[in-house]
């Protein structure tokens, strides 16, 4: 005697709907807690965290310093940080030709600067004092009462300075004098440290002329104002071989491209 069983199909086919439904709802849940951090780290993150401050190119100015110049305490929100305003504070420092900052998402600050170089000292007066004054390529006196430590940048002599104050311009005719400085810096800085002083003489009609001192000779070179790698080393050539001269040499004149020299004691 055989016993048949039967299954119903409905009952059967039930028994398996709660799976993809579970699945759905793991899904959902899934997402719901996905769109819910996407919305935290989005929103909340930047409004209510604190900025987190990257500074870098300012070798010479230490973190704290620099922030200080930006105004920026470490309390600021990031999503209100005020961006245009810190770096206008800082680009009116004369201490850096250029500033940029950048917000990186959810809460960090960078803050990237470009010290200016110095490619020469002048002098300048406050009160009965006589201070050095730092210039860079452009022309822009930043620093006051301070020389570079290690460095041997030339003199520059014959500039009046009215006032002595960061950031006030030479005048736009000494830019090619001051760009080939920069450049010789560059490619040729032990041909540079050789000079020790550069005199600006005005012309009496406009323009200038420019009086070398080197550092191991006392005999000076006037030359026009074209001071460039070619021209400060003929210009060393021709000392050595006037200081093989048994002559008192005081003034070496290349201006009018042949040699011609001065004498110590003759007359002008």
């Amino acid at each position: 005697m055989s016993e048949m069983i039967y299954v119903d199909e409905a009952s059967a086919a039930g028994t398996g709907d709660w799976k993809p439904v579970a699945l759905k709802v793991l899904v959902a849940v899934l997402s719901l807690f996905l769109l819910a951090e996407f919305a935290f780290y989005l929103l909340v993150v930047p409004a209510t965290s604190f900025v987190r401050v990257t500074v870098t190119g300012a070798p010479s100015v230490g973190y704290d310093e620099l922030c200080a110049m930006a105004g920026v305490t470490g309390h600021e929100k990031w999503f209100s940080f005020d961006t245009a305003g810190t770096a206008g504070r800082l680009a009116m420092n004369p201490l850096f030709e250029s500033v940029m900052i950048e917000k990186k998402f959810p809460d960090r600050v960078v803050i990237s600067v470009v010290e200016r170089t110095p490619v020469a000292v002048a002098l300048g007066t406050v009160g009965n004092r006589t201070i050095p004054v730092q210039i860079d390529a452009n022309g822009v006196a930043f620093k006051v009462g301070e020389i570079p430590h290690g460095s041997n940048l030339p003199l520059i002599t014959g500039i009046q300075f009215e006032s002595v104050v960061p950031g006030m311009k030479l005048h736009a005719q000494l830019k090619p004098l001051l760009a080939s400085l920069a450049d010789m810096e560059t490619r040729n800085s032990p041909l540079l440290s050789s000079v020790s002083e550069i005199k600006i003489e005005q012309k009496t009609y406009g323009g200038y002329d420019l009086v070398v001192f080197p550092v191991h000779t006392p005999v000076r070179v006037r030359t026009d104002k074209a001071l460039n790698e070619d021209a400060l080393q003929y210009m060393m050539l021709v000392l050595d071989v006037v200081n093989d001269l048994a002559l008192d040499v005081e003034e070496i004149d290349i201006r009018a491209g042949t040699v011609a020299y001065r004498v110590r004691g003759d007359a002008l």
